[in-house]
């Protein structure tokens, strides 16, 4: 049974190969993506029973502003959640925060969550040592993943084992070790630790504006979410807590909260600007994968029904010993089956191959899970040789004997077949040029990301940022010294405003105008921080370590005009009419507070990723030696060194030092790296569609190509017996062959026109989208499809008229 199929295969060896290849591409890309939908699709959903579990995020909307979203809410409403809303069960409190792990010798910074002590009836990790219903029960309880217990203890066995956390001089317990939640996981909370006593005086906990983490309710009956959703929508105002109603008002216009549902919080994520890929690309690149097999069963279509002439004195021989045409159609869907089949195992293997480049060059960390895709090929196989298969196999076995023997010539397609495979290699055109223009347009976003300007120097600059533990407040001075004197370090100052890192924000308005309130972010900067991150001063001045009131006390709110610097945002937020003009102005944070003198305008820094629109900046002066009461960190500026090596000088510093205290520092410049690091990965796989696409219709290109031209011979030496030179058969030939390539544009431009300019309006800052995208692409498919035909169009174009005409 198998060896007549696949002697029916081997006698035609370049087609089928031709057809072995594309079918094996098209299935590594349909694993391939595949698997990237199913991750990003199954975030979160490793952690049981969170259908009733939403995070409520914080909205509000001021006039003549967009509605604003932040991934997290304030836990003002806390109190007044379950009475308000008796359909919510329960409220979870998490506070994310990097601290100092002491265990022995051994001093680490890790991730730690403080949380209420319910926690583990919200979130129902897997126990893997210890109990999860009294993980908490004590204040100086703590549950830590298996990977800490692992790196800490050497076992997972760990309950009982101790740890001090950050300056706290108890000893934590270990009560409970739980499995570390998946790489699709939006939250991997470290070490979790009980809110402490101090937290009922936290800002978070009483002033709306104030977010330090997420907050999430309960709501099993799904009927109530409707009033629920309506009743948070204004809820600020409802219960102001510290604020005021006005102050509220004049924040946070129609403040309020939402509930999203927990596994949507991934996609809500990149909705709002704190992801990195949002559903809508998810859904391309899952449809990227499906047309991508498409494209090669297409191609399988398109070349087998054009040499399907070849076999039709096969097929005119089988018929007269006795074969039905049913038993034909059987007999050719069997083969398309088994080709199929060896091609699945190929793209199997292709598939592994492309996982590392994706791991390795985009940061996903993806298996071939054998289950999964042993599935999703046992669905292949059918499905595409099926689907592949039963037009050939219908258009063969539908020869009539005797015409096909009687006849010197085997019988062509006709026009009708012409037409249809031009049709088919347009489609496969039009998919290849589509995904070509989009890698490039995805490519050149993230190059402008890379090399846009930033308005601050990125370059040997490093951001020490365990500087800013609790614990080194009264060391600061003493720190930055020790920092100073490292051999390769031309300055080092102090700040809490650096890339990836704007944390706080308030309301200020100008003294003239209370009423009108602009939310401004602010920090402290020492006198050299200007020239360190080589800021551009567009009015006035930065702050004088000679002048007393530029660096006061750093408590903000003192009872004493103090000098501040705004960025260019800033002042366009505040409505002032240019740089020159705010200088001078007085501005308030609150109806209470002292007045700040602005003394300088400086351009805007963007230390935030392309999504984001620029932050408006607000700098207080700060002596490099002060105290402060935010997360300042050390900026380290270096020359004549690597930044590895200046990383390892800092390291042995800091361990001199302050050797209590765990050491991280990183560049700037690989911090904002990551802004392009998403949409590079996303340029690379519609990089490798387009790259197998592209190769799939240059496969079938070819293969037609040959099979046409053998068609032809008869025709192209009467023509060259008639008078056409070589060139004028060239250009017949390539002419026809390029024109569904030309075609294709027509199918592919307004599409990828139309996905492109949808994500390119998801960042603040971007490219245009210039015709240039898509006429190199256009260009590079039609040269890949004259070189695909070239050669045997050429041969066929030289060949003398009377050998043509007697193979003809």
């Amino acid at each position: 049974m198998i060896s007549p199929l696949l002697r029916g295969l081997a006698r035609h060896r370049l087609y089928t190969a031709i057809n072995l290849a594309s079918l094996s591409l098209g299935i590594a890309i349909f694993l391939t993506m595949a698997l990237i939908v199913r991750y990003e699709a199954d975030y979160d959903a490793d952690l049981p029973e969170t259908s009733s579990l939403y995070r409520l995020d914080q909205t509000w909307t001021l006039p003549g502003r967009a509605p604003e979203e932040i991934a997290g809410a304030s836990f003002v409403a806390v109190p007044f959640l379950r009475q308000d809303f008796p359909a919510i069960t329960e409220t979870l409190r998490l506070v994310p925060q990097s601290q100092p792990v002491h265990a022995g010798a051994r001093v680490e910074q890790e991730d730690t969550s403080f949380v209420d002590p319910d926690f583990f009836s919200f979130f129902r990790l897997r126990a893997l040592n210890g109990d999860r219903r009294s993980a908490l029960a004590e204040p100086a309880n703590i549950a830590i993943p298996a990977s800490l217990a692992l790196k800490y203890f050497g076992t997972i066995h760990a309950v009982g084992r101790t740890m001090r956390i950050a300056q706290d001089a108890r000893p934590f317990v270990v009560t409970l070790v739980f499995a570390d939640p998946p790489r699709n996981a939006t939250y991997h909370f470290g070490i979790i630790m009980r809110l402490p006593s101090e937290a009922a005086g936290w800002q978070a906990v009483t002033h709306w504006g104030s977010t330090w983490g997420p907050l999430f309710v309960r709501i099993p009956d799904a009927g109530a979410l409707p009033s629920i959703r309506a009743g948070l929508r204004h809820y600020m105002a409802r219960h102001p807590g510290a604020n005021s109603v006005q102050t509220i008002r004049d924040d946070m216009g129609d403040g309020g909260l939402v509930p999203v549902p927990f596994r949507q919080i991934h996609f809500r994520d990149a909705t709002i600007g704190t992801g990195t890929i949002s559903r809508a690309l998810v859904t391309i690149l899952g449809v990227v994968g499906l047309v991508a097999l498409g494209t090669a069963g297409i191609n399988h279509i398109n070349l087998t029904t054009a040499c399907a002439s070849l076999r039709a004195r096969e097929v005119a021989v089988r018929k007269v010993l006795g074969a039905t045409r049913a038993s034909l159609v059987r007999h050719f869907m069997a083969e398309a089956m088994i080709l199929t089949a060896v091609a699945t195992f190929c793209g199997l293997a292709l598939c592994e191959m492309a996982l590392h480049v994706i791991g390795t060059l985009s940061g996903w960390q993806l298996t071939l899970d054998p289950v999964f895709c042993g599935t999703l090929c046992l669905a292949v196989v059918p499905a595409l040789g099926a689907g592949a298969g039963f037009y050939p196999a219908m258009i063969l076995s539908a020869y009539a004997p005797a015409p096909v023997l009687a006849a010197s010539r085997m019988p062509a397609g006709g026009r009708m077949g012409a037409r249809l495979h031009a049709l088919l290699v347009t489609l496969q055109f039009g998919f290849a040029i589509g995904l070509a223009i989009c890698t490039r347009v995805m490519t050149d976003q993230a190059r402008f990301v890379r090399m846009m300007a930033r308005g601050i120097a990125t370059e040997g600059l490093i951001v020490v940022t365990s500087a800013a533990d609790d614990s080194l407040v009264d060391r600061q001075d003493v720190l930055r010294r020790a920092l100073a004197t490292v051999p390769g370090v031309t300055g080092v100052e102090r700040s809490d405003i650096y890339p990836h890192f704007v944390t706080n924000g308030d309301t200020f308005s100008l003294d003239t105008t209370p009423e009108n309130g602009a939310t401004l972010n602010w920090g402290f900067a020492t006198p050299g921080y200007a020239d360190l991150y080589g800021l551009t001063v567009l009015a006035g001045r930065w702050f004088d370590p000679q002048r007393g009131e530029d660096l006061r006390e750093t408590h903000r709110l003192q009872p004493t005009v103090r000098s501040v610097v705004l960025s260019r945002a800033a002042v366009e937020q505040l409505g002032i009419g240019s740089p020159q003009a705010a200088i001078g102005r007085l501005v308030r944070e609150e109806d209470a507070a002292p007045a700040l003198r602005v003394i300088g305008v400086i351009d805007n820094l963007r230390l935030n990723g392309p999504h984001e629109h620029v932050h408006p900046l607000l700098f207080y002066g700060l002596r490099p030696g002060d105290r402060a009461r935010t997360a300042v960190a050390m900026h380290v500026r270096f020359s004549g060194v690597s930044a590895p090596d200046m990383i390892a000088r800092l390291h042995a510093a800091w361990i001199a030092a302050v050797p209590d205290v765990p050491f991280a520092a990183e560049t700037v410049s690989d911090i904002l790296a990551q802004d392009s690091r998403s949409d590079r990965a996303h340029g690379l796989l519609f990089g490798m569609g387009a790259g197998v696409a592209v190769g799939i219709a240059a496969l079938g290109l070819y293969g037609l190509s040959l099979f046409t031209v053998s068609r032809r011979r008869h025709e192209i030496g009467i023509r060259k017996v008639l008078g056409a030179h070589s060139g004028n058969i060239l250009l017949l030939l390539v002419d026809h062959f390029l024109r569904p390539v030309l075609l294709a544009n027509l199918i592919a431009w307004p599409i990828a026109w139309i996905v492109m300019r949808t994500w390119l309006s998801s960042f603040d800052q971007r490219i245009a989208l210039t015709p240039w995208p898509f006429v190199t692409a256009t260009a590079g498919a039609v040269l890949i499809g004259y070189a695909t035909v070239v050669a045997q169009t050429l041969q066929a174009a030289r060949q003398p008229p009377a050998r043509a005409l007697q193979n003809g």
